[in-house]
């Protein structure tokens, strides 16, 4: 199976495009679009929208996993983390702080760590 990257890149070899809308993607294929092209894009939907919005922010391809991860914190499952696992993520969150996501949770511990620091 391709990766995400992989399947971008063949979609926008053979002239096509993906975008973002909302939480779907919008694709503009070629009518000769290979079936298998199809399919990859849908198996990596989610790497695929993290991709674009990676891209669209001109941040490192690496700080990709980081928008998850602030996702992550936004939906609690960091409550009750330890001071050295809010020091790891506020971090990473840091890197990727232009993404609404990243900032809100960057926000969100730092508040949190000021409060265990008092």
């Amino acid at each position: 199976m391709k990766t995400a990257i992989e399947t971008v890149s063949e979609v926008n070899a053979i002239g096509g495009r993906i975008t973002l809308a909302g939480d779907k993607l919008r694709t503009m294929l070629p009518r000769n679009c290979p079936s298998e092209l199809k399919t990859a894009i849908r198996a990596n939907k989610p790497e695929i929208m993290v991709l674009i919005e990676v891209r669209s922010l001109r941040l490192p391809s690496d700080c990709g996993p980081w928008i998850h991860i602030a996702r992550q914190v936004l939906a609690g499952e960091f409550e009750g983390a330890d001071r050295s696992t809010i020091a790891s993520l506020l971090i990473g969150l840091n890197a990727i702080v232009k993404h609404p996501a990243g900032r809100q949770a960057f926000d969100r511990l730092s508040t949190r760590s000021q409060k265990r620091s008092k």
